[in-house]
């Protein structure tokens, strides 16, 4: 996440000079789309689960839904859901590309903070979403080596620099909105580059002038407005850009969010609120079982000199302000995520993945049971299509025929316990399968 004015020692701004990408994203093997069979599996569904199903797939897309037991020749690579259910692939609608802390220093390729944290996201089920904070250059780099099918990290629609009124100067990833004609100029530079969000920090820090301008100048080329919303002031300003998500939940003092400003929000139809509570639950998780930060997966594709770097940090931040921060929050959020859940809008998960000792690795499931212990249910944190309809694709964040063959095998019933990235079993990308039998498959 991003603090007031400030990045929050997330890596954002290390990871911005780092976000380059290269040769090692894309699977050395050769990739293709096999045809796949899986078979008598629970598929998932936001109306409910529908039980013994074969999910036929070809070219990438899903080819067929049919009863269990349907006939099928030729060269099918079959897998056995029985007793497992199909999940879509995630859509992460706030993810950051880089691990928490960074890498240590040294001579090593640019793209490598990247190519690791695209493949803890990958491997944890995150098949799109939509990256914030990077620089122009680098945004548009991951977005068209995402769209490769082989390629080894989510399918991402990308923001650019993050805009504020809170500083007063350029970082690469970074910047201050000094005024109308600043704000023209840089919407016009996100434009060429084809950069789809803009991202808007401390907009109660931009003069309403330069507020009306910024919001004009990103409509008129066609661009998206993701709004921060971690305080009332701020959360009252970006509702006057009339963003398409607002993102993150107020985590001010106040015990509730204020009656005026609830209803200010639920007048904006359609605004997609997306909340990253996992954040500060992970933190605190952590705080209260230090060993949980040593898990394996956490770690996964790192080197053994790259893990100990990035678990001494981690240690380093359990010991620094982030726990007492989250403490903090958590007071308040229960009562403030069931407001936002009453309200009647759209939630989309996002997990603010890269955020301090918060690994790509498992994120999204640290979002999903952070949603379960607030009060929502396994099919409303479930529910794919909100993600979906951040990015607006149609085809993705649904079990459907012709959508993307995008999807996760899970062990067993979806609705029974805890979410876990342990008992993911298969993530398919585009048809393409990148984990088997619990295991990463892609070189």
């Amino acid at each position: 996440m991003v603090g007031k004015g400030v990045l929050a020692r997330c890596a954002c701004a290390a990871a911005a000079a780092a976000i380059a990408i290269g040769p090692s994203h894309a699977q050395s093997r050769s990739c293709g789309s096999p045809t796949l069979l899986v078979r008598n599996v629970t598929q998932w569904t936001s109306s409910g689960p529908r039980f013994g199903r074969d999910v036929f797939v070809r070219d990438g897309r899903i080819a067929a839904i049919e009863p269990e037991g349907q006939p099928r020749s030729g060269n099918v690579a079959t897998i056995d859901g029985t007793g497992h259910t199909l999940l879509p692939g995630f859509v992460d609608a706030h993810l950051h590309l880089t691990i928490p802390g960074g890498l240590p220093p040294g001579d090593r390729p640019a793209h490598e903070l990247t190519r690791i944290a695209g493949q803890q996201l990958l491997r944890s089920g995150v098949t799109s979403g939509r990256l914030h904070l990077a620089t122009i250059e680098d945004a548009v780099r991951l977005r068209t080596q995402s769209a490769d099918p082989c390629a080894t990290l989510p399918r991402l629609q990308v923001g650019g620099p993050g805009l504020s009124g809170g500083v007063d100067r350029d970082f690469g990833s970074f910047q201050g909105v000094k005024s109308i004609e600043d704000a023209r100029s840089k919407i016009d530079r996100f434009r060429a580059a084809g950069i789809e969000w803009v991202a808007i920090h401390d907009a109660e820090k931009i003069a309403p002038a330069v507020r009306e301008a910024l919001r004009a100048a990103v409509r008129e080329a066609g661009l998206r407005i993701m709004a921060s919303g971690n305080s009332p002031d701020e959360i009252a300003a970006a509702l006057s850009l009339r963003p398409d998500t607002l993102d993150y939940f107020d985590r001010s003092a106040s015990e509730r969010y204020a009656d005026d400003l609830l209803a200010a929000i639920r007048a904006q139809k359609d605004l997609v609120l997306v909340p990253t509570p996992g954040v500060p639950t992970r933190t605190i998780a952590y705080r209260d079982n230090a060993s949980l930060v040593e898990a394996p997966s956490n770690f996964e594709f790192l080197s053994p000199d790259d893990r100990d770097f990035v678990l001494s940090t981690a240690r380093n931040d359990l010991g620094g302000a982030e726990p007492a921060r989250s403490a903090r929050v958590l007071q308040s959020l229960p009562a403030k995520f069931a407001q936002l859940r009453h309200l009647g809008l759209t939630m989309a998960v996002g997990s603010d993945a890269g955020s301090p000792l918060h690994f790509p690795a498992g994120a999204i499931w640290w979002e999903l049971e952070a949603w379960r212990s607030l009060g929502a249910t396994h099919r409303e944190a479930s529910a794919t299509e909100h993600g979906a309809r951040v990015l607006r694709t149609a085809d993705t964040g649904r079990l459907t025929v012709g959508a993307r063959a995008d999807f996760i095998l899970y062990r067993g019933d979806v609705e029974q316990g805890p979410f876990e990235l342990a008992r993911v079993l298969e993530v398919v990308k585009d048809g393409v399968r990148f984990v088997a039998g619990g295991r990463w498959v892609a070189n």
